[in-house]
């Protein structure tokens, strides 16, 4: 069995928590840390950036992006140090 890659998981306010325990289940992943934002937050990507060097994450989990959010160029940094998963696809690190 392999090891669970450590994500950090960006949760909207409101949103359901199943949809990050799926994602995790279905990408081999295990949540090193959940950072709670509001729904729409331009300061998300810096959020979830600086909490994903903080915590050594492999991977930004973000269930409630949709895919046109994640090609963003602000979602965009993330991938240059992180795998950017969300329910709508996986955008790889280096991409």
């Amino acid at each position: 069995m392999s090891v669970p890659r450590r994500a950090v998981a960006v949760r909207a306010h409101g949103s359901d928590s199943g949809d990050i325990d799926r994602l995790c289940e279905i990408h081999g992943l295990r949540v090193v840390f959940t950072a709670y934002i509001g729904a729409g937050s331009v300061h998300a990507p810096m959020i979830a950036a600086h909490h994903a060097l903080d915590h050594d994450a492999d991977v930004v989990l973000v269930p409630h992006l949709g895919i046109h959010e994640a090609r963003s160029p602000s979602w965009r940094t993330v991938t240059r140090f992180a795998d950017l998963i969300t329910a709508a696809g996986v955008l790889e690190s280096g991409s």
